[in-house]
């Protein structure tokens, strides 16, 4: 997990067990003048070298949901995952 602007939530991929999903979670702020902040989950299914190819859907969450569903993920076997957005389809 990593600390973006004093912003503690989860930033990154997640791979499945069965190496057949990657979900990014991601977050941008929306506003300077509120402290507003836009988290999502991304899901994408992979391709046979493992790298993100084919989107499949995008939910808008609350950062509480979203590291809930990161450390839901961690118990059920999913590894963090680096990937290289530019080397996807």
């Amino acid at each position: 997990m990593k600390k973006v602007e004093n912003l503690e939530a989860p930033i990154g991929w997640l791979k499945d067990p069965n190496n057949k999903w990657v979900i990014h979670f991601g977050f941008k702020k929306v506003s300077n003048e509120k402290i507003t902040t836009d988290f999502t989950i991304d899901m994408w299914g992979i391709d046979l070298s493992g790298k993100p190819m084919e989107f499949k859907s995008r939910r808008k969450v609350t950062k509480q949901d979203s590291l809930k569903t990161w450390k839901q993920l961690i118990e059920s076997n999913w590894v963090e995952f680096d990937c290289d957005m530019s080397m996807t389809a």
